[in-house]
């Protein structure tokens, strides 16, 4: 940039190069435009820039190991879980059972079983449910309001999710597998 130089006239202070003074701001304007525009946006197929989080791969980090739920609070889920399955236990249940708030609880849950406390509901179900099917006089209809479920196609679905199979087929499985082991020497 060269020195401008200012005149004084009677209407105050005035310049001579008005024209290259706009050019010399309108360039540096630019360039500025242009520094920020390279830094701020990249194409999306594109990693992050130095220094940017990853927002999918952070996102994936392990849980920290401090908000793991201590022994104590583990049994006294399980427990109520166990003695409460033929009722709704929604979260709001769960966590002042063992003195945390709901989003705490629902990550130190999901941090010590690897399930949200939802899916270790349904876990608790399920095996309840199998225990209650190996009983061939039981029809599923009662396995399945004794487990908690709304119906019988609530729980037929959610077990087909779960267990990969129908509870008919699962049971009709686990039925012959058991008398063949009774029947052998």
């Amino acid at each position: 940039m060269t020195p401008q130089s200012a005149t004084f006239t009677d209407q105050g202070p005035t310049r001579r190069d008005d024209a290259s003074t706009a050019s010399v701001v309108a360039d540096l304007i630019q360039a500025a435009l242009g520094a920020a525009e390279a830094r701020s946006f990249r194409r999306l197929d594109e990693g992050p820039a130095d220094g940017e989080p990853d927002w999918d791969r952070d996102r994936r980090r392990p849980p920290s190991k401090g908000a793991r739920l201590p022994t104590w609070r583990i049994r006294k889920i399980e427990r109520f879980i166990a003695e409460n399955l033929d009722r709704p236990l929604p979260l709001e249940t769960l966590a002042p059972l063992v003195r945390l708030s709901c989003s705490h609880f629902a990550r130190a849950c999901k941090n010590t079983f690897g399930l949200t406390p939802r899916q270790l509901v349904l876990h608790h179900r399920i095996e309840q449910a199998q225990a209650l099917m190996r009983d061939a006089l039981t029809p599923l209809s009662q396995v399945a309001l004794a487990c908690g479920f709304a119906d019988q196609a609530h729980f037929s679905r959610l077990f087909r999710q779960t267990v990969g199979t129908t509870p008919r087929q699962w049971r009709r499985d686990n039925l012959a597998s058991s008398l063949n082991r009774r029947d052998a020497p």
